[in-house]
């Protein structure tokens, strides 16, 4: 549930001017919190840190060489 906060604040920071502006004055991670909590989102230091691991390990893959071998073969029709 509180993930779903991070990503509920983040959608709110991306459609409120105000909101982005206090979001650029914050200097640390609990002031973030603190400003996130102020607007009733839940969200804690966990799912700070478990969204940067995630941006970490997709921004891995999407330059990992072994990428490929993840995605599905192009579909192909037979012949007629």
């Amino acid at each position: 549930m509180s993930r779903e906060a991070l990503q509920d604040f983040l959608r709110a920071v991306m459609h409120h001017q105000g909101l982005r502006r206090k979001v650029a004055q914050c200097s640390d991670d609990d002031q973030l919190l603190a400003l996130a909590r102020r607007h009733g989102f839940k969200v804690v230091q966990r799912d700070l840190r478990e969204d940067a691991q995630e941006s970490a390990i997709t921004r891995w893959f999407e330059t990992s060489r072994i990428q490929r071998s993840f995605r599905s073969p192009p579909s192909q029709t037979p012949p007629s």
